[in-house]
């Protein structure tokens, strides 16, 4: 052994029995914390190391079974202990998931934490006490008014990508996260395209710090049955979303893929169209919330029109918006949008769309029908512009909800009949007033999979008028097939 290296030696020796000297003088309890987790540092796989750095939030997005609550559980009761008389909050979606998984579970807390730390455990208030006088205590994610009036050091946020009111309740955590000179979040799922986690992802290098693993990373700590059954999904969605913990796009999983949308030439005039429809899908009042986000749900207008080309019907998109108005202010809003005109007007030469504006603003045909669902605030708005003189198409979708309204029409987007006006600044793309529209169209697959869905219904129940008038065919029409006619049904049964 070189000298540099013996020296370097001696020091490693020299600092191992300092620390074992040390340990030697602490209080019995305090070397029980001790040991315990050194023994968990020494078993740990690198992503369930604290990261290093001044980072607000850890952000751990695996797979399933890679070790997430291990790692959470075995953080927040160190951080306790080392903060004599701190507050802890753990939160996960349900109270039964906080009971069942972050208390209770195989590799919760009561599991992790020595039980000669520990001076009392209330099952029903959910709340560990530890013998140092800290506080870690249970709040359900699905209540998110319960997080008024606490105020933690640190927080434990369990499967966040499934909690139910996400936005709503991390913020009001935010607010409570304000004790000791550095509170901090550890926050832990298998990840979802939600745009909670889509922001916090965003984030990543400035106040949050991101940690990645696949369910095959602990994969010596899990049944052996679970590989197998897991390898029989690779190479699927559901794949990569549960066992790699990808942040999967969230239009992958849509019933309405971008590619099913044609692009109407920037520099080709509009055709003339033959009917245009604008509708409407409005919120109750202008302070209607979406259930899932907290939020106030925006009334949505798209614009639509009809038109001939390649020897059948097609749909363009004309205009979109959405905005948070009160009734006198829609109705204004309202009858200004059906006085301009969009295309073709038959006589005169085009007037290509004015690039650049939030709409396009050409000459050719107002529109024909305003569409407005007939429930809730629609009905309001109906009769009351009524009594402005113009008179509202009521559209009633029945019994189906969004998601079959929008499967109901989606042979329209498979067929390749809807086309968005290009962009002139960057050719290949739709304008960029239409990515909203877009997105929320391609992301939906049912409730709660996007944070609004306004723009969904104003699009379907346009598409579904046009097919029930018979002017949109949903079906490809069959080939004319050579040969001889076929034979007539008879009944050979009969006199």
């Amino acid at each position: 052994m070189g000298p540099a290296l013996l020296a370097e030696s001696h020091e490693i020796e020299a600092t191992f029995a300092a620390a074992r000297q040390r340990r030697a003088q602490l209080p019995a309890v305090e070397r029980l914390a001790y040991d315990k987790h050194m023994a968990w540092l020494a078993q740990a796989h690198a992503h369930q190391i604290e990261p290093e750095g001044n980072w607000r939030t850890w952000l751990l997005l695996a797979g399933r079974g890679a070790g997430k609550t291990k790692c959470a559980a075995e953080w927040a009761w160190w951080e306790s202990w080392r903060d004599p008389g701190s507050r802890t909050l753990v939160t996960a979606p349900t109270l039964g998931d906080i009971r069942d998984t972050c208390f209770e579970g195989e590799s919760g807390l009561l599991n992790c934490i020595p039980h000669q730390l520990i001076k009392d455990h209330n099952r029903s208030l959910s709340e560990i006490v530890l013998v140092n006088g800290s506080l870690i205590k249970g709040i359900p994610a699905s209540e998110p008014e319960r997080f008024r009036g606490g105020q933690w050091h640190r927080v434990w946020a369990d499967e966040l990508a499934a909690w139910t009111y996400d936005e709503d309740a991390w913020q009001m955590i935010m607010f409570a996260l304000r004790l000791g000179k550095n509170p901090r979040m550890v926050a832990t799922t298998t990840p979802k395209p939600k745009q909670l986690i889509r922001q916090l992802v965003a984030r990543s290098g400035k106040d949050v710090t991101i940690t990645r693993a696949t369910s095959m990373s602990n994969m010596a700590n899990l049944a052996p049955t679970f590989r197998d059954q897991i390898m029989a999904m690779e190479g699927t969605v559901i794949f990569r979303q549960e066992a790699l913990g990808e942040l999967v796009d969230p239009e992958e999983g849509g019933i309405v893929k971008r590619s099913q949308f044609r692009l109407w030439p920037h520099d080709k005039p509009l055709p003339q169209f033959e009917l245009v429809i604008l509708s409407l899908d409005t919120a109750f009042t202008e302070a209607t919330v979406d259930k899932r986000s907290g939020d106030p749900d925006p009334t949505a207008c798209t614009v639509w029109g009809l038109f001939y080309h390649e020897k059948r019907n097609n749909v363009m998109l004309l205009d979109c918006w959405d905005a948070h108005l009160g009734m006198p202010d829609l109705i204004r809003r309202v009858k200004r949008e059906m006085t301009i005109s969009y295309g073709d007007d038959g006589d005169t030469a085009l007037i290509k769309p004015m690039f650049g504006s939030s709409k396009p603003l050409t000459s050719g045909r107002k529109p024909d029908i305003l569409l407005i669902e007939d429930k809730g605030s629609g009905i309001s708005l109906r009769q009351m512009l009524e009594r402005e003189g113009l008179e509202a198409y009521a559209y009633n979708p029945g019994r189906a909800d969004k998601l079959t309204r929008l499967h109901i029409v989606s042979p329209i987007f498979a067929r390749k009949m809807i086309w968005l006006p290009e962009s002139s600044k960057h050719p290949g793309r739709p304008r960029n007033w239409i990515d909203p529209l877009l997105h929320q169209l391609c992301s939906y697959t049912g409730p709660n999979s996007i944070k609004h869905d306004d723009y969904v219904d104003s699009t379907t129940q346009a598409l579904r008028l046009m097919m029930d008038k018979r002017l949109l065919d949903a079906v490809q029409a069959k080939k004319d097939e050579t040969g001889p006619p076929p034979k007539a049904l008879s009944n050979p049964y009969a006199a």
